[in-house]
Protein backbone atom coordinates (compact mmCIF):
# COMPACT_ATOMS: atom_id res chain seq x y z
CA UNK A 1 0.00 0.00 0.00
CA UNK A 2 0.93 3.65 -1.05
CA UNK A 3 0.21 6.61 0.41
CA UNK A 4 0.93 10.43 -0.15
CA UNK A 5 1.87 12.21 3.01
CA UNK A 6 2.82 15.19 4.46
CA UNK A 7 3.25 18.69 2.60
CA UNK A 8 1.78 18.22 -0.12
CA UNK A 9 -1.99 16.71 1.06
CA UNK A 10 -2.12 19.72 3.53
CA UNK A 11 -0.79 22.15 1.01
CA UNK A 12 -3.63 20.41 -1.70
CA UNK A 13 -6.42 20.18 1.08
CA UNK A 14 -5.43 24.47 1.44
CA UNK A 15 -5.57 24.81 -2.33
CA UNK A 16 -1.99 25.96 -2.56
CA UNK A 17 0.59 24.72 -4.95
CA UNK A 18 3.11 22.15 -3.53
CA UNK A 19 6.11 19.90 -4.89
CA UNK A 20 6.81 18.62 -1.59
CA UNK A 21 5.31 15.11 -2.58
CA UNK A 22 6.35 12.32 -0.94
CA UNK A 23 5.37 8.54 -0.55
CA UNK A 24 5.14 6.46 2.47
CA UNK A 25 4.72 2.27 1.83
CA UNK A 26 3.34 -0.29 4.07
CA UNK A 27 5.24 -3.37 3.19
CA UNK A 28 9.26 -4.09 4.08
CA UNK A 29 11.58 -2.55 2.84
CA UNK A 30 12.87 -5.44 1.27
CA UNK A 31 9.59 -5.87 -0.45
CA UNK A 32 9.68 -2.31 -1.09
CA UNK A 33 13.24 -3.10 -2.68
CA UNK A 34 12.01 -6.14 -4.80
CA UNK A 35 9.14 -4.73 -6.19
CA UNK A 36 11.36 -1.50 -6.99
CA UNK A 37 15.19 -2.57 -8.09
CA UNK A 38 15.52 0.77 -10.02
CA UNK A 39 15.10 2.45 -5.88
CA UNK A 40 17.97 4.17 -4.65
CA UNK A 41 18.55 4.08 -0.86
CA UNK A 42 19.68 7.50 0.09
CA UNK A 43 19.91 7.34 4.43
CA UNK A 44 19.30 4.59 6.22
CA UNK A 45 18.94 6.99 9.98
CA UNK A 46 16.80 7.47 11.48
CA UNK A 47 14.11 6.94 8.75
CA UNK A 48 15.33 5.05 5.71
CA UNK A 49 14.40 7.02 2.58
CA UNK A 50 14.41 5.84 -1.40
CA UNK A 51 14.68 7.77 -3.95
CA UNK A 52 12.33 6.68 -6.77
CA UNK A 53 11.52 8.74 -10.43
CA UNK A 54 12.22 11.63 -7.83
CA UNK A 55 9.97 11.04 -5.15
CA UNK A 56 10.78 10.18 -1.80
CA UNK A 57 9.42 6.99 -0.59
CA UNK A 58 9.46 6.19 3.13
CA UNK A 59 8.51 3.07 5.35
CA UNK A 60 6.00 3.80 7.60
CA UNK A 61 6.71 5.18 11.26
CA UNK A 62 5.07 2.67 13.22
CA UNK A 63 2.75 -0.60 11.94
CA UNK A 64 -0.02 1.12 10.86
CA UNK A 65 -0.63 4.82 8.70
CA UNK A 66 -2.54 5.89 11.74
CA UNK A 67 0.51 4.90 14.08
CA UNK A 68 2.49 6.77 11.55
CA UNK A 69 0.14 9.89 11.64
CA UNK A 70 0.46 10.05 15.01
CA UNK A 71 4.48 9.79 14.71
CA UNK A 72 4.90 12.79 12.65
CA UNK A 73 5.34 16.56 13.57
CA UNK A 74 2.15 18.38 13.09
CA UNK A 75 -1.07 17.77 12.96
CA UNK A 76 -1.60 19.23 9.76
CA UNK A 77 1.00 17.72 8.16
CA UNK A 78 0.12 14.32 10.02
CA UNK A 79 -2.23 14.20 6.51
CA UNK A 80 -2.00 10.47 4.11
CA UNK A 81 -3.65 10.13 0.45
CA UNK A 82 -4.79 6.82 -0.74
CA UNK A 83 -4.49 5.80 -3.92
CA UNK A 84 -8.54 5.53 -4.08
CA UNK A 85 -8.29 9.39 -2.93
CA UNK A 86 -9.46 8.88 0.48
CA UNK A 87 -7.95 11.06 2.40
CA UNK A 88 -6.69 9.73 6.08
CA UNK A 89 -5.87 11.93 9.20
CA UNK A 90 -4.79 12.95 12.75
CA UNK A 91 -7.46 13.16 14.39
CA UNK A 92 -6.95 16.70 15.02
CA UNK A 93 -5.49 17.30 11.44
CA UNK A 94 -8.49 18.43 9.68
CA UNK A 95 -9.69 20.99 12.42
CA UNK A 96 -6.41 22.48 12.90
CA UNK A 97 -6.32 22.84 9.15
CA UNK A 98 -9.65 24.53 8.84
CA UNK A 99 -8.82 26.65 12.28
CA UNK A 100 -5.14 27.80 11.23
CA UNK A 101 -3.05 25.58 13.94
CA UNK A 102 0.49 23.98 13.98
CA UNK A 103 -0.09 22.13 16.64
CA UNK A 104 2.41 19.23 17.69
CA UNK A 105 1.14 16.20 16.51
CA UNK A 106 1.90 13.98 19.98
CA UNK A 107 3.07 15.28 23.58
CA UNK A 108 6.46 14.42 22.79
CA UNK A 109 6.75 15.48 19.33
CA UNK A 110 9.42 18.06 19.23
CA UNK A 111 11.00 16.46 22.09
CA UNK A 112 11.83 12.96 19.65
CA UNK A 113 13.19 15.60 17.02
CA UNK A 114 14.30 19.33 18.16
CA UNK A 115 14.83 20.37 14.46
CA UNK A 116 11.02 20.63 14.44
CA UNK A 117 10.91 23.78 17.16
CA UNK A 118 12.73 25.62 13.72
CA UNK A 119 10.24 23.65 11.49
CA UNK A 120 7.26 25.26 13.40
CA UNK A 121 8.79 28.74 13.43
CA UNK A 122 9.35 28.41 9.38
CA UNK A 123 6.03 27.24 9.09
CA UNK A 124 4.69 30.43 10.89
CA UNK A 125 7.06 32.26 8.16
CA UNK A 126 5.15 29.83 5.29
CA UNK A 127 1.52 30.06 6.51
CA UNK A 128 1.47 33.94 8.21
CA UNK A 129 -2.57 32.85 8.65
CA UNK A 130 -1.57 30.24 11.11
CA UNK A 131 -0.71 30.41 14.71
CA UNK A 132 1.50 28.26 16.60
CA UNK A 133 -0.39 27.04 19.91
CA UNK A 134 0.81 26.97 23.27
CA UNK A 135 1.15 23.34 23.29
CA UNK A 136 3.94 23.85 20.60
CA UNK A 137 5.56 26.75 22.48
CA UNK A 138 5.44 25.05 25.92
CA UNK A 139 7.55 22.05 24.23
CA UNK A 140 9.61 24.00 22.65
CA UNK A 141 10.12 26.22 25.62
CA UNK A 142 10.95 22.54 27.08
CA UNK A 143 13.98 21.53 25.02
CA UNK A 144 17.34 21.74 26.53
CA UNK A 145 20.48 23.54 25.56
CA UNK A 146 21.80 20.10 25.06
CA UNK A 147 19.14 19.41 22.87
CA UNK A 148 19.19 22.51 20.68
CA UNK A 149 22.94 21.93 20.21
CA UNK A 150 22.84 18.40 19.16
CA UNK A 151 20.85 19.52 15.86
CA UNK A 152 23.08 19.66 12.87
CA UNK A 153 23.96 23.34 11.57
CA UNK A 154 23.00 22.37 7.81
CA UNK A 155 19.17 21.60 9.48
CA UNK A 156 18.71 24.56 11.24
CA UNK A 157 19.94 26.43 7.97
CA UNK A 158 17.68 24.91 5.97
CA UNK A 159 14.64 25.42 7.52
CA UNK A 160 16.01 29.58 8.06
CA UNK A 161 16.58 29.48 4.46
CA UNK A 162 13.06 28.12 4.00
CA UNK A 163 11.77 30.80 6.31
CA UNK A 164 13.67 33.64 4.43
CA UNK A 165 11.89 32.83 1.29
CA UNK A 166 8.12 32.83 2.98
CA UNK A 167 5.18 35.21 3.09
CA UNK A 168 6.10 36.51 6.16
CA UNK A 169 9.79 35.48 7.23
CA UNK A 170 9.59 37.88 10.42
CA UNK A 171 7.65 35.61 12.20
CA UNK A 172 10.79 32.44 12.15
CA UNK A 173 12.33 35.04 14.58
CA UNK A 174 9.43 35.97 16.55
CA UNK A 175 8.49 32.33 16.95
CA UNK A 176 11.71 31.48 18.44
CA UNK A 177 11.82 34.11 20.71
CA UNK A 178 8.68 33.43 22.22
CA UNK A 179 9.90 30.16 22.68
CA UNK A 180 13.09 30.34 24.17
CA UNK A 181 14.93 28.93 21.13
CA UNK A 182 17.17 31.59 19.93
CA UNK A 183 19.88 29.93 21.23
CA UNK A 184 22.47 28.67 20.62
CA UNK A 185 21.97 29.12 16.85
CA UNK A 186 20.57 32.34 16.92
CA UNK A 187 22.84 33.66 19.86
CA UNK A 188 23.26 37.18 18.36
CA UNK A 189 19.57 37.88 18.70
CA UNK A 190 18.91 36.17 21.76
CA UNK A 191 18.30 38.94 23.90
CA UNK A 192 17.53 41.51 21.03
CA UNK A 193 13.75 41.90 22.07
CA UNK A 194 14.57 43.28 25.56
CA UNK A 195 16.87 46.15 23.24
CA UNK A 196 15.03 49.34 21.86
CA UNK A 197 16.02 49.79 18.41
CA UNK A 198 16.82 53.70 19.24
CA UNK A 199 15.25 56.24 20.41
CA UNK A 200 11.54 56.48 20.89
CA UNK A 201 11.07 58.96 18.39
CA UNK A 202 12.24 56.92 15.17
CA UNK A 203 12.07 53.78 16.40
CA UNK A 204 8.65 51.77 18.31
CA UNK A 205 10.16 48.64 18.18
CA UNK A 206 12.92 46.28 20.26
CA UNK A 207 16.01 45.35 18.14
CA UNK A 208 14.69 41.99 17.76
CA UNK A 209 11.41 43.66 16.61
CA UNK A 210 12.19 45.78 14.19
CA UNK A 211 14.87 43.67 12.13
CA UNK A 212 11.52 41.13 11.87
CA UNK A 213 9.37 44.32 10.66
CA UNK A 214 12.05 44.99 7.99
CA UNK A 215 12.16 41.27 6.87
CA UNK A 216 8.60 41.27 6.59
CA UNK A 217 8.80 44.54 4.56
CA UNK A 218 11.77 43.39 2.60
CA UNK A 219 10.21 40.08 1.25
CA UNK A 220 6.92 42.21 -0.11
CA UNK A 221 9.47 44.39 -1.71
CA UNK A 222 11.36 42.10 -3.64
CA UNK A 223 8.30 40.29 -4.56
CA UNK A 224 7.01 43.49 -5.83
CA UNK A 225 10.33 44.73 -7.74
CA UNK A 226 10.12 40.85 -9.00
CA UNK A 227 13.27 39.98 -7.60
CA UNK A 228 14.46 36.26 -8.15
CA UNK A 229 14.15 33.99 -5.73
CA UNK A 230 17.38 33.54 -4.73
CA UNK A 231 17.99 37.71 -4.53
CA UNK A 232 14.68 38.29 -2.86
CA UNK A 233 15.98 35.68 -0.31
CA UNK A 234 18.92 36.91 -0.02
CA UNK A 235 17.30 40.32 0.49
CA UNK A 236 15.98 39.05 3.51
CA UNK A 237 18.47 37.37 4.91
CA UNK A 238 20.92 40.96 4.58
CA UNK A 239 17.47 42.43 6.33
CA UNK A 240 17.86 40.19 9.47
CA UNK A 241 21.96 40.92 9.62
CA UNK A 242 21.84 44.47 9.34
CA UNK A 243 21.34 45.34 12.40
CA UNK A 244 22.54 42.91 14.41
CA UNK A 245 25.25 45.36 15.82
CA UNK A 246 22.93 47.05 17.61
CA UNK A 247 22.63 43.80 19.84
CA UNK A 248 26.54 45.21 20.73
CA UNK A 249 25.87 48.19 22.28
CA UNK A 250 26.85 48.73 25.68
CA UNK A 251 23.98 49.85 27.80
CA UNK A 252 25.55 53.04 29.28
CA UNK A 253 24.98 53.96 25.47
CA UNK A 254 20.97 52.81 24.65
CA UNK A 255 18.76 53.83 23.36
CA UNK A 256 21.18 55.18 21.09
CA UNK A 257 23.89 52.66 18.65
CA UNK A 258 26.36 55.12 17.46
CA UNK A 259 29.11 52.68 15.13
CA UNK A 260 26.13 49.62 15.13
CA UNK A 261 26.60 49.30 11.30
CA UNK A 262 30.44 48.57 12.00
CA UNK A 263 29.94 46.32 15.20
CA UNK A 264 27.37 44.22 12.87
CA UNK A 265 30.13 42.83 10.80
CA UNK A 266 31.66 39.90 12.98
CA UNK A 267 27.57 38.70 14.34
CA UNK A 268 26.77 38.50 10.83
CA UNK A 269 29.61 36.59 9.97
CA UNK A 270 29.59 34.54 12.84
CA UNK A 271 25.84 33.23 12.32
CA UNK A 272 26.27 32.72 8.44
CA UNK A 273 29.05 30.22 9.15
CA UNK A 274 27.37 28.48 12.68
CA UNK A 275 24.52 28.10 10.29
CA UNK A 276 26.83 26.51 7.62
CA UNK A 277 25.38 28.82 4.68
CA UNK A 278 27.45 29.76 1.53
CA UNK A 279 30.19 32.38 1.22
CA UNK A 280 28.29 34.64 -0.46
CA UNK A 281 25.49 34.91 2.51
CA UNK A 282 28.16 35.40 4.90
CA UNK A 283 29.73 38.19 2.82
CA UNK A 284 25.83 39.26 2.06
CA UNK A 285 25.59 39.69 6.06
CA UNK A 286 28.47 41.51 6.45
CA UNK A 287 28.13 44.12 3.92
CA UNK A 288 24.42 44.24 4.94
CA UNK A 289 25.69 45.67 8.42
CA UNK A 290 28.48 47.70 7.59
CA UNK A 291 26.77 49.38 4.74
CA UNK A 292 23.32 49.90 4.96
CA UNK A 293 23.75 53.30 7.11
CA UNK A 294 25.72 54.74 4.03
CA UNK A 295 23.36 53.54 1.68
CA UNK A 296 20.28 54.98 3.62
CA UNK A 297 22.43 58.57 3.20
CA UNK A 298 22.81 57.27 -0.82
CA UNK A 299 21.39 60.71 -2.29
CA UNK A 300 23.41 62.82 0.18
CA UNK A 301 26.62 61.03 -0.37
CA UNK A 302 29.76 62.21 -2.39
CA UNK A 303 30.72 60.89 -5.73
CA UNK A 304 33.43 59.09 -4.76
CA UNK A 305 31.37 57.31 -1.75
CA UNK A 306 28.48 56.16 -4.45
CA UNK A 307 31.38 54.78 -6.73
CA UNK A 308 32.93 53.03 -3.67
CA UNK A 309 29.32 51.39 -2.74
CA UNK A 310 28.38 50.65 -5.99
CA UNK A 311 31.69 48.51 -6.91
CA UNK A 312 31.85 46.36 -3.77
CA UNK A 313 28.12 46.05 -4.69
CA UNK A 314 28.49 44.85 -8.01
CA UNK A 315 31.54 42.86 -7.43
CA UNK A 316 29.65 40.66 -5.36
CA UNK A 317 26.46 40.54 -7.28
CA UNK A 318 24.41 41.95 -4.25
CA UNK A 319 23.41 45.25 -4.95
CA UNK A 320 19.39 44.64 -6.08
CA UNK A 321 18.77 42.55 -2.86
CA UNK A 322 20.81 45.12 -0.96
CA UNK A 323 19.23 48.12 -2.06
CA UNK A 324 15.46 46.41 -1.60
CA UNK A 325 16.71 45.98 1.83
CA UNK A 326 17.71 49.58 2.71
CA UNK A 327 14.70 51.04 0.66
CA UNK A 328 12.20 49.30 3.25
CA UNK A 329 15.11 50.25 6.43
CA UNK A 330 15.06 53.48 5.41
CA UNK A 331 11.59 54.17 4.12
CA UNK A 332 13.04 55.60 1.31
CA UNK A 333 11.51 54.77 -2.24
CA UNK A 334 13.36 54.75 -5.47
CA UNK A 335 16.80 53.81 -4.14
CA UNK A 336 17.60 50.87 -5.74
CA UNK A 337 16.84 52.28 -9.80
CA UNK A 338 18.70 55.44 -8.86
CA UNK A 339 21.63 53.36 -7.36
CA UNK A 340 21.18 50.57 -10.76
CA UNK A 341 21.58 53.75 -13.09
CA UNK A 342 24.82 54.99 -11.41
CA UNK A 343 26.00 51.32 -11.70
CA UNK A 344 25.43 51.64 -15.11
CA UNK A 345 27.15 54.80 -15.63
CA UNK A 346 30.34 54.19 -13.84
CA UNK A 347 30.56 50.82 -15.45
CA UNK A 348 29.93 52.66 -18.96
CA UNK A 349 33.91 54.67 -18.14
CA UNK A 350 37.15 52.87 -19.53
CA UNK A 351 40.40 53.94 -19.02
CA UNK A 352 41.76 55.56 -22.03
CA UNK A 353 44.85 53.36 -23.18
CA UNK A 354 47.69 55.54 -22.08
CA UNK A 355 46.10 54.72 -18.52
CA UNK A 356 45.79 51.90 -18.66
CA UNK A 357 48.51 48.76 -17.27
CA UNK A 358 50.25 51.18 -14.76
CA UNK A 359 49.43 49.04 -11.84
CA UNK A 360 47.50 51.31 -8.72
CA UNK A 361 47.44 54.72 -10.77
CA UNK A 362 45.43 52.85 -13.44
CA UNK A 363 42.58 52.40 -10.08
CA UNK A 364 42.86 55.78 -9.02
CA UNK A 365 42.62 57.20 -12.41
CA UNK A 366 39.54 54.94 -13.66
CA UNK A 367 38.10 55.78 -9.67
CA UNK A 368 38.63 59.65 -10.56
CA UNK A 369 36.94 59.30 -14.21
CA UNK A 370 33.96 57.69 -12.58
CA UNK A 371 33.92 59.90 -10.20
CA UNK A 372 33.54 62.66 -12.13
CA UNK A 373 30.77 61.18 -14.44
CA UNK A 374 28.54 60.45 -11.54
CA UNK A 375 29.04 64.20 -10.54
CA UNK A 376 27.91 65.33 -13.83
CA UNK A 377 24.87 63.32 -13.35
CA UNK A 378 23.66 65.68 -10.34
Amino acid sequence: MYYITGGFVRDLLLGRPSRDMDVTFSCSEEDFIQRNPEARKVRAKPLSIFILNNLEFTPLRGRTIQEDLASRDFTVNALALTHEGIIIAHKLGISDLRERQIRPAGPQSIAKDPIRAFRAARMAAQFSDFAVTGEAIAQMRALSPSALNKIAPEQVGKEMQKALASEKPGNFLRVLEEAGCLAPWFAELANANEIPAGPAQYHAHSVLGHIAEVMDKTAQAARTKGLADQERSLAVWMALCHDLGKTQTAIEDLPRHHGHDKRGVIPAAALGIRLSLSNRHIRAGEIAASEHMRAARYRQARPGTKVDLLEKLHKTSLLRPFFTMVETDSSQQGLLEEAELHLKIILSVSLPQSYRNIGEKSGRYLREMRCEALSRVG
